[in-house]
């Protein structure tokens, strides 16, 4: 890569300045340069917290192809394994160390205080989101991190999500002791993907999700479905199979670890034969970049702005047109709502915390539910109801001159992108002309 993407320049500049930073940005947008050429650049050694252990060996391999310094330690490792990287770290030879946040609570003192005395140059955050009390994939050692910092010496953090609305924002901040440092929110509108919000019962959405399947601009094209739990999800195989549209369905207890992985490569294509089409739970794909899946359909309604976005963001990475449709059922007491708060409900009670600490997470739950239900609802623009919910009225701070004259300098030009949908409220006639089928038809042939 010879130039910055758009947005990364300003990142790295705030990085290289000694602030803390908080990055929501999808995945395939480029957030890893945005902390491994700061972490190159600033003396010392750099602590890469992640919590996927896949992600750790991809990301080091990667690194010492380019002949960066990098390893990680984990569990997986012996114990003679882990004494040598340390050695390496002790003698300053690695630039970028990833490890879980589990790691800085281990019984072994000598691992404790070996990454005490590091003295990192950045306390890197991947996966930021898990910082989050309240949300669904908090982690308590990630909650546990502004002590960690301190130990160390309070480096700078750089915190990096593929996504978190304000309120979230906010909290990750505070929790990690940083409420000043600089947050930048880049690629949420995603210009080439058009939005559908189809009322429609649930007894009737197989038939509709037949009905788009059968497209010819869809057929033959990647399509994913995801629906909220393996017990909708294998009805809705039975009920398209019945059609004669058999679609694989991917969830957390698919058969083998190997078999789960062996159905993600035939939908990546890396392994035949190939999947062009899915019905998934949230957790499919998660960090895999696709480029060319150009429908997402959710069967019901996400439960919060976050999960949305994760989902749809899966559409249109390649920069082509392509579809979200959501379906909704149109009553005020949603059947989708009141499902989604009865699977809170259950995940609050098996959390193990406190009384007081469900009656607030569930109320926190059902606050985001009611969130995507009210923007479902609303006759407004829906992309303007997302991109308000992660950056508020201002898309993004307004540059300084000088870093515009970098931008110009470094970065490449942002790529226009030529929009012929928006969504369901903006192309109201359209939709009028052609039905909601012919509207998927022509947004994604376009």
């Amino acid at each position: 890569m010879q130039r910055f993407r758009s947005g990364q320049l300003p990142i790295v500049l705030a990085a290289l300045s000694g602030q803390s930073v908080l990055v929501v940005s999808p995945t395939g947008s480029g957030k890893t340069l945005c902390f491994q050429l700061p972490a190159v650049l600033r003396r010392g050694v750099s602590i890469v917290v992640s919590p996927l252990k896949t992600l750790m060996s991809e990301q080091v391999s990667d690194l010492l192809k380019k002949k960066v310094p990098a390893t990680f330690i984990n569990s997986d490792l012996s114990l003679e394994e882990k004494q040598t990287r340390f050695s390496l770290l002790t003698q300053s030879a690695v630039k970028l160390l990833y490890i879980a946040p589990e790691r800085f609570f281990v019984r072994n003192d000598d691992e404790r205080d070996r990454l005490k005395r590091s003295a990192p140059a950045f306390l890197i955050v991947d996966e930021a989101h898990c910082i989050d009390q309240w949300g669904r994939d908090f982690r308590p050692e990630y909650g546990r991190l502004r002590e960690v910092r301190e130990r160390l010496g309070a480096p700078p953090v750089l915190a990096f999500t593929a996504t978190a609305g304000r309120e979230m924002q906010q909290r990750i901040l505070v929790s990690l002791g940083i409420p000043d440092a600089s947050v930048f929110v880049r690629d949420v509108d995603r210009p080439n993907i058009a939005f559908l919000r189809s009322t429609c019962p649930p007894d009737q959405r197989s038939k509709e999700i037949a009905e788009l399947l059968r497209l010819p601009q869809i057929r033959g094209q990647k399509a994913m479905i995801f629906v909220p739990s393996v017990r909708v999800g294998e009805e809705l195989q039975s009920a398209l199979a019945g059609m004669e549209i058999e679609i694989p369905l991917y969830h957390s207890r698919l058969g083998t670890a190997w078999e789960r992985q062996e159905l993600v490569k035939r939908f990546v294509g890396q392994s035949k034969p190939t999947v062009e089409q899915i019905i998934c739970t949230n957790a499919f794909g998660m960090g895999l970049d696709i480029p060319n899946v150009r429908l997402v359909i959710h069967w019901q309604q996400p439960a919060s702005v976050e999960d949305l976005l994760q989902e749809f963001g899966r559409a249109g990475r390649d920069g082509k047109p392509s579809m979200s449709v959501i379906f909704r059922d149109g009553q005020r007491s949603s059947r989708d709502s009141n499902r989604l708060k009865f699977m809170a409900e259950k995940a609050v009670e098996r959390s193990g915390l406190e009384q007081r600490d469900r009656a607030v997470m569930l109320a926190q739950r059902h606050r985001q539910i009611d969130q995507v239900a009210n923007m479902l609802r609303s006759g407004s623009c829906f992309r303007r109801s997302i991109t308000s919910y992660f950056e508020g009225d201002n898309a993004l701070r307004r540059p300084t001159i000088s870093e515009r004259i970098l931008e110009w300098v470094f970065s490449a030009a942002a790529k226009k992108v030529r929009v012929s949908a928006c969504c369901d409220s903006c192309d109201a006639a359209e939709i009028r002309k052609r039905g909601k089928a012919g509207y998927v038809a022509r947004t994604v042939a376009n």
